[in-house]
């Protein structure tokens, strides 16, 4: 009679896949944002018009995050899409108060710096199955941060960085969700 071995090793099993649908609420709340953002050019120059299209933006993807947390319940122990939620949550409740155009890109900047870190360690917790979105998101996000902070006095600009980063981040994301490939068997190389 064989005995049975326990492992405290990391987990081999890839995630749970969070269903289609789920995945398309963020490309939505994420290409709604971008081209709001984009439709909305004359309206730029107004501060209070940039803090309120970036809060609802972010206010629109903190509940998509959310929604993604909620469909992961199965998934023991990845808090990654409830801490994305909860950054673009605070990061929207913060902007009416950003009343100056360092603030407004201090407060972009931030969550664009939180959230790609926060990618980038789901990334490194979770087994993939040999897509790159956490890790094509996470660089963007901090991409994102840099560049605000370098325009930090141009809210136009700061703005236009945080749609033009909807847009890339919902076309990429929109793409992977409708990829068929199935991930492959975990190998045990030992």
């Amino acid at each position: 009679m064989a005995a049975a071995a326990t492992s405290t090793g990391p987990s081999t099993t890839p995630e749970t896949p969070v269903p289609r649908t789920v995945r398309l609420v963020r490309v939505g709340a994420l290409l709604a944002s971008g081209m709001a953002i984009a439709f909305t050019a004359p309206l730029h120059e107004q501060l209070g018009f940039d803090r309120g299209v970036s809060a609802i933006a972010l206010g629109a993807l903190g509940i998509a995050h959310l929604i993604e947390w909620r469909a992961r319940r199965g998934v023991p122990a990845y808090p990654v899409p409830l801490l994305l939620g909860l950054a673009a949550v605070l990061a929207a409740l913060a902007l009416p108060f950003a009343g100056t155009p360092i603030l407004f890109a201090c407060v972009i900047a931030a969550w664009g710096l939180v959230s790609g870190l926060l990618e980038l360690v789901g990334n490194a917790l979770m087994r993939t199955d040999g897509r790159s979105d956490r890790v094509l998101l996470g660089a963007s996000g901090i991409l994102l941060a840099l560049l605000c902070l370098l325009v930090r006095e141009d809210p136009v600009a700061v703005l236009g960085f945080f749609g033009a980063y909807a847009i890339v981040a919902g076309v990429f994301l929109g793409i992977s969700a409708f990829d068929v490939r199935r991930p492959e068997p975990a190998r045990d190389d030992h």
